[in-house]
């Protein structure tokens, strides 16, 4: 089995690795579900758990005042990152974008959205995730180490 070399990554991925064109990332992320934003942090990059849906290849994110709002307004850069991994059989797939943040309005259209809250406290903003660079990776059965 030859080893797949990534041209969106640039790296050696190693034997049995596959990588998603940029629709199949699209579909993936349009599931929704949680998944972990990237922030920019002072001695390493924070990491957050969020729930998301995928409107018009953006990710939208409802949170609450703090550092995501935060990056959000400064227009910073975030990447994100969903997966599913099947641990006994040694499968799975991600899919990271990187892109910027930007705050939204809270309108009737951004309040409609399936984005309930977990936490408590009031989670009002919305924020959006520009998708510059998706791409995406898998282990296909048969293919991991047992």
């Amino acid at each position: 089995m030859s080893t797949i070399r990534s041209a969106a990554h640039g790296l050696d991925l190693g034997p049995g690795i596959e990588t998603f064109e940029r629709e199949q990332c699209l579909e993936l992320l349009h599931q929704g579900g949680v998944g972990r934003l990237a922030l920019r942090g002072v001695e390493a990059p924070e990491l957050r758990p969020v729930n998301f849906v995928l409107r018009d290849e953006q990710l939208i994110i409802r949170t609450g005042d703090g550092s995501i709002l935060e990056a959000a307004r400064a227009r910073e850069a975030a990447g994100f990152e969903i997966d599913d991994i099947d641990r006994l059989e040694h499968t799975g797939w991600s899919v990271v974008a990187t892109g910027k943040l930007s705050e939204l309005e809270p309108n009737s259209e951004n309040l409609a959205l399936p984005l309930r809250p977990w936490a408590s406290g009031d989670r009002d903003f919305f924020v959006a995730v520009s998708l510059n660079r998706v791409t995406g990776l898998r282990i296909p059965p048969g293919r991991g180490n047992r």
